[in-house]
């Protein structure tokens, strides 16, 4: 009895998964489609869109991570944290048992 369904699950997984095998878009060839810029042009425009901000990235290349400037220091800021956790401590629920 284990041999048939042993045969049955492969079976079963051998059609699924050239079930998921199928392309799911439409595949567009752009070779041979004539420019209408320099590359000099393209490199010019980028360089304007990325000087003004506009340019959106595309799966996280030339992000722009800006920092933003504060008036606290580090110091401060990890005075504060230590302060917050324990402030957390002081307060912990008993029926947490993780801490």
């Amino acid at each position: 009895m284990n041999v048939k369904h042993l045969i049955g699950a492969v079976a079963i997984l051998a059609a699924t998964g050239s079930a998921f095998a199928d392309t799911t878009g439409n595949f567009t060839d752009f070779t041979n489609v004539p420019s209408n810029k320099t590359r000099a042009e393209v490199i010019a425009e980028l360089k304007q869109a990325r000087t003004e901000g506009v340019l959106a990235a595309r799966d996280g290349a030339d992000l722009n991570y800006a920092t933003n400037a504060t008036p606290r220091s580090r110091a401060d800021v990890r005075a504060e944290a230590v302060a917050a956790t324990k402030q957390q401590k002081d307060h912990s629920d008993s029926t947490y048992f993780g801490s």
